[in-house]
């Protein structure tokens, strides 16, 4: 999910997302998607202000880079299926939009079909009442996506062109903002799925990979600032991410590497106890967000 003020950049940037995934994924799948349009070079999706870009990764990449680190299924982890009517603020619709789209990733990814339609179709109600639903109309995505329901290789190549279409209704809209909110629900949920097959499997390398995409929360908050003076409930889900965020820059691993925070490309291992205390703030959080 991305950010944008003043350009926008998004042209091919779904492609190369679902090429990504596809080799994840190492499906055998012939793709029932045709897909004509070339990949451009220099392609970025980003978040800009007047003096700040901010890049944030779609859910579908933090599935896949989890998937890639060895994340298994672990079956009645995603959220409930809640019924998203009880969602009576913009803000709890947007945030949920979110945690399912982190959920409608996974479940593609892991080929768990009915699944991946049942959050397919809860997104689909998600958008409808933040007044967005015609964006899962656009090229007949719902339709595709259904018809392609055993494919996984297109219906990654759908999710990613609906997150373009989002992102460009969004930013024609001067909506900014809900893509801020939406993008902070999905991260808290994929970093949930994460920790409980960490916990479950103790597997170091996803211990890493918790670690990574902790670098970007700081990109999160800054992104949810630039847009608080649209939406004064921002304000409350900034305090929310930024108590993860103090937790996770005073543990010790991180204090004695004090680059690790900023740096995407510094790897860093936080201890099974660290681990645990991130993903017990993560996971009241992630409480906090579904029950609206």
């Amino acid at each position: 999910m991305f950010l944008k003020k003043k350009s926008f950049a998004l042209k091919g940037a779904f492609f190369i997302v679902a090429s990504m995934i596809i080799a994840a994924c190492g499906s055998d799948n012939t793709k029932e998607e045709s897909i004509t349009t070339p990949v451009e070079d220099s392609v970025v999706a980003e978040a800009e202000t007047e003096e700040i870009t901010y890049s944030l990764p779609s859910p579908l990449q933090i599935a896949s880079i989890f998937k890639k680190s060895g994340l298994k299924y672990k079956a009645g982890i995603t959220s409930e299926l809640k019924d998203p009517a009880k969602y009576t603020t913009n803000l709890n619709k947007a945030i949920n939009l979110g945690v399912y789209s982190a959920d409608l990733s996974y479940a593609v990814l892991n080929k768990q079909n009915q699944e991946a339609m049942t959050y397919m179709k809860l997104s689909r109600q998600l958008a409808d009442n933040l007044g967005m639903g015609s964006v899962f109309d656009e090229g007949n995505l719902s339709k595709r996506f259904e018809k392609n329901l055993t494919n996984e290789d297109s219906l990654a190549y759908i999710i990613a062109e609906l997150q373009m279409v989002t992102d460009m209704y969004l930013d024609e809209n001067d909506q900014q903002q809900v893509t801020s909110i939406v993008f902070s629900g999905a991260w808290i949920e994929s970093m949930y799925i994460a920790s409980r097959v960490f916990e479950k499997g103790k597997d170091k390398s996803l211990n890493n990979k918790l670690a990574e995409q902790m670098t970007i929360l700081g990109i999160i908050i800054n992104a949810l600032k630039a847009e608080e003076k649209k939406d004064p409930a921002i304000t409350g889900l900034i305090a929310d991410m930024v108590t993860v965020k103090d937790i996770y820059d005073a543990l010790p691993s991180v204090k004695n590497n004090p680059d690790a925070s900023d740096d995407l490309e510094k790897e860093l291992t936080l201890t099974d106890d660290e681990v645990s205390q991130l993903t017990k703030k993560i996971e009241a959080l992630r409480v906090k967000f579904i029950n609206g």
